[in-house]
């Protein structure tokens, strides 16, 4: 028997498809968050009628003593497998059964799936083809985010994931992966385009509802950063939502959102500067450079949640002005909640501030949107529009 523990993400379920269609009905399959992952192997481990099972864990790991007691069933006979492909797992690689990879050699970044489809072809228990070989390389896009501006495709297959019940999905896509080409059918697509309705109508919302807020960090390398952070409260569509906001305001460094039903904490960024999987840790949590994860721990509800109840939102940038327009060389003004108003004007070939009517010295920028991250960093403000401008 095959004992799989996995992510209950994507990613995570989709190596519980690949293990059912590798090893048939010979397969437990246990999803986990990173919560529970650690009693529920643990639990198994105390299991004497799980002895001779062989165990693969994917897109998730266990805490220290765990690996060793794992390490001991290896040592024993037992066959293990850990597949992974988070950085904060690396310290795995250093047991004969772990195997974290997180980017392959020509330099793409992997998945758990991937790893795994790579591992199960290897060993001759899948064939190198088809419609599951385009469905890993979906869930692989999706997860690393190489989807975004390139792969729609990815993206809507993970939308399809949350949309149908869990059997459900796993029911209609076991049959499909074993065809020659993997699409979605008729009934999908409607769901999907309405779906994506909703999500746009939802993220502009949630685009007015957020606040931001200056944090210092310090990182692994003893680095002090001044973090200026969009915190928002949202249940749905998460990893889209981090990503578009990241993308509308460019002068945040991070956006974190906070589901307060399940205590959870999400982390996006879009900058190099920016490694969240080493900011979550403060909170217990991780995840990728890009993107983590954590729980909702007391300090972490002091530093978003008063902050997100008790701040005014900075009010999102009109579209449709005709004369205060951004790079405007006469001057762009933008304005607060303090009702102060800053003016970004061209000069002597750089950018240049006004604010309260008083030239700000000593500092110039070499481009447009340097000068209006700066204005909305420091003066939480918003372009003015053009009617209030006149009145």
């Amino acid at each position: 028997m095959i004992q799989l523990f996995s992510h209950n993400d994507l990613d995570g379920k989709s190596c519980g498809l690949l293990i059912k269609l590798a090893y048939g009905e010979k397969v437990m399959l246990t999803y986990c968050t990173h919560d529970n992952i650690n009693p529920l192997v643990e639990q198994f481990l105390d299991d004497p009628r799980q002895k001779k099972n062989e165990v693969y864990i994917t897109d998730i790991a266990v805490k220290d003593d765990l690996a060793a007691r794992l390490d001991e069933r290896y040592q024993n006979g037992g066959k293990i497998h850990l597949i992974d492909h988070h950085a904060t797992a690396l310290h795995f690689n250093a047991y004969e059964w772990g195997s974290v990879v997180p980017r392959y050699e020509d330099g793409r970044l992997t998945a758990a799936t991937s790893l795994l489809y790579d591992h199960l072809v290897e060993k001759g228990l899948l064939k190198d083809g088809g419609a599951l070989k385009e469905y890993v390389e979906l869930v692989r896009l999706y997860d690393t985010w190489e989807w975004f501006g390139n792969n729609e495709t990815a993206k809507r297959l993970n939308d399809l994931f949350f949309l149908l019940p869990q059997d459900k999905f796993e029911e209609q896509m076991l049959p499909r992966l074993q065809g020659d080409h993997f699409e979605f059918s008729e009934t999908e697509e409607t769901i999907l385009n309405m779906e994506e309705d909703n999500r746009k109508a939802y993220i502009n919302k949630k685009q007015k509802q957020m606040v931001e807020i200056w944090d210092k960090f310090t990182d692994k390398e003893g680095t002090e950063h001044d973090y200026k952070i969009g915190v928002v409260h949202a249940e749905q569509h998460q990893s889209e939502l981090g990503n578009e906001l990241n993308r509308t305001n460019p002068h945040l460094d991070l956006i974190v959102i906070l589901n307060a039903g399940n205590k959870r904490i999400g982390y996006r960024t879009i900058h190099e500067h920016v490694d969240v999987s080493q900011y979550a840790k403060q909170f217990n949590g991780g995840g990728h450079p890009k993107a983590s994860g954590s729980t909702m721990t007391p300090d972490a509800f002091e530093k978003f949640v008063i902050p997100a109840f008790k701040d005014q939102p900075r009010r999102p940038d009109v579209h449709n002005n005709e004369e205060n327009v951004k790079e405007n060389p006469k001057g762009t003004r933008y304005i607060n909640h303090q009702r102060e108003v800053t003016s970004i004007y061209h000069e002597d070939g750089e950018w240049k501030l006004e604010h309260k009517n008083n030239i700000v010295e000593n500092l110039s920028f070499a481009d447009f949107q340097e000068a209006e991250n700066h204005v909305k960093r420091h003066y939480n403000s918003w372009l003015i529009k053009d009617d209030d401008l006149r009145n």
